[in-house]
């Protein structure tokens, strides 16, 4: 029920804010990134520095910003999108579902899953090559047509 919820706010959330989701969407890809490079060695460094603190809880607060956090910030301070009509709708739907797959592992870490959260976990990681793949195109184009709040 959590991934319903989590994937039913991110998709009312882009559909209703219509802002530009290019940048936020690669700010999500570079997000994972940096944190599958240098994020297991520094959320480390930070548990050591702050002691009592949880590795775990580091990493997953460290995955959530770089992953979830900053680009969900580029997105409410963005501009309108340069796509429109069902091009946006369809670029928010697949923005929605690579950032539900991008932290349905962490989820499950956190919270019980049941058995609507493994469907929808296995059909989101089915499509989740097509989903990587249309969401990085649209996300160019978008960023493409975007230009100083007007499109071309």
């Amino acid at each position: 029920m959590i991934l319903a919820v989590f994937l039913a706010a991110l998709l009312l959330l882009f559909v209703i804010v219509r802002h530009n989701v290019g940048v936020p969407f690669l700010a999500m890809i570079a997000g994972v990134a940096v944190y599958e490079t240098w994020g297991a060695d520094f959320s480390n460094y930070i548990s050591e520095w702050l002691p009592g603190t949880s590795v775990v809880w580091v990493q997953h607060a460290l995955y959530g910003a770089l992953v979830v956090g900053f680009p969900l910030i580029l997105y409410l301070r963005a501009g309108k999108s340069g796509l429109f009509g069902v091009l946006r709708i369809a670029e928010s739907c697949v923005f929605a579902a690579v950032l539900t797959i991008m932290v349905s592992d962490r989820l499950a870490s956190i919270f019980a899953f049941d058995n609507l959260a493994y469907e929808i976990s296995g059909f989101l990681y089915s499509i989740r090559g097509i989903a990587m793949i249309v969401g990085i195109i649209a996300a160019y184009v978008d960023v493409f047509l975007f230009h100083s709040g007007r499109t071309w």
